[in-house]
């Protein structure tokens, strides 16, 4: 099992799934999300963590992608689980759209929308690895 994470500065989006991934929740971005994050890979039985890496249409790092490996770097020292980083652009974005065509209430969208947006970055890394687009965990 497998868990997807879209970092924010704020909000942190989580799915988790293997073949077909699914939302899971989203977390307030603050000093114990790493714990809560460490509670639900244990809960959930994940076996690696999926982030998504901010990349600019050039396919440069994005100006998160420090604080994404940062964040990276204090999960794997917490859950000792391996880390990938998934490169993704607009992400966020592609959902909103998604939840909006959906019919979703404005209210409703804010709530899912991170988790929406972690289901795709694990979706997208499901496919990678299933064309064997190797990746190197942290």
């Amino acid at each position: 099992m497998y868990l997807g994470v879209d970092w924010g500065s704020k909000m942190i989006g989580l799915a988790v799934g293997s073949e077909i991934p699914y939302e899971l929740a989203t977390i307030r971005n603050d000093k114990g999300a790493i714990e809560k994050i460490a509670q639900l890979c244990v809960q959930e039985k994940i076996e690696r963590i999926v982030i998504g890496m901010p990349v600019l249409e050039s396919g440069d790092k994005g100006n998160l992608a420090d604080k994404v490996e940062y964040f990276g770097r204090q999960l794997k020292e917490k859950t000792n689980l391996p880390i990938y980083f998934e490169p993704e652009n607009l992400t966020t974005q592609t959902a909103l759209e998604l939840l909006k065509e959906e019919g979703m209430r404005p209210d409703d969208i804010e709530k899912k929308v991170d988790q929406t947006a972690a289901r795709l970055i694990l979706e997208q890394y499901i496919a990678n690895i299933e064309e064997d687009i190797s990746q190197e965990a942290l």
